[in-house]
């Protein structure tokens, strides 16, 4: 049988979703957990490989398990054993043909940036110091042309692996202020290593006027996008998650 949890967590202490050797990851910390709960070696598939110090508000993973499951049982213990950094809400039954990551309909990732310090939320978003303030108009006007396009290979992490796909279907994304905080949301039905935190970092060089929007369509055309500015990773957050339908049992 095929079970999907669903889940919470703060990033900022793992070395990202993935096991590494020798590293603290939300994978293994997981994994290691459950193992003992259900007595079985388990090995679970996320459905997103969030990066070091990113946080998730909703992620689902699946594991395999040949038994019936007590759900009230396993969330109270899998939730007294784990990490104070992660919660697992839920226990879901699914069909045993579906994947927790490529039966995704859709993804939203959102960061976080304030003007102003709270101690009561460090590490959950980026503090911005620098003396000139976001130009927002600009940004949405930079990201309404980045997203405007199939191929997101300028902006991603390039993979050592020669013809990988790098198109991607992004549904919207913007900026907005709300409350002191600057929100980015985007939603795509994928996303590439590092992509999101790339499209932020030319959006903070527009927002900054460091390059115009002249230079950014001058930049694409001409294949040349350099990233200049460093994205702390511990603003971003997957947000939501969305399956296709009749997953679940």
């Amino acid at each position: 049988m095929r079970y999907f949890i669903k889940l919470s967590y703060n990033g900022y202490i793992y070395n990202g979703w993935q096991k590494q050797p020798n590293k603290l990851t939300i994978e293994e910390e997981i994994e290691k957990n459950i193992s003992i709960i259900l007595k079985k070696k388990i090995n679970i598939i996320g459905a997103s490989r969030t990066d070091s110090g990113v946080h998730a508000k909703l992620m689902f993973a699946h594991f395999d398990y040949n038994n019936i499951i007590n759900k009230k049982k396993f969330l109270y213990k899998i939730n007294i054993l784990i990490s104070s950094y992660i919660t697992i809400y839920d226990l879901l039954k699914v069909k045993n043909n579906i994947h927790a990551r490529f039966d995704v309909k859709y993804r939203i990732y959102k960061y976080i940036i304030s003007y102003y310090k709270n101690p009561f939320y460090n590490n959950l978003y980026w503090l911005f110091n620098y003396k000139k303030k976001l130009n927002i108009n600009l940004m949405n006007k930079a990201v309404n042309i980045i997203i405007n396009r199939k191929n997101f290979l300028l902006f991603s992490k390039k993979d050592k692996k020669k013809k990988k796909n790098y198109k991607c279907n992004i549904y919207y994304a913007y900026w907005i202020y709300k409350k002191k905080y600057i929100y980015f949301f985007i939603k795509s039905n994928r996303f590439l290593r590092k992509m999101v935190r790339f499209i932020i970092s030319i959006c903070i060089e527009i927002g900054l006027e460091k390059i115009t929007i002249y230079d950014l369509i001058y930049k694409i055309k001409n294949n040349n996008i350099k990233i200049n500015i460093n994205v702390p990773t511990y603003g971003l957050y997957l947000n939501k998650i969305k399956y296709k339908k009749n997953i679940y049992l």
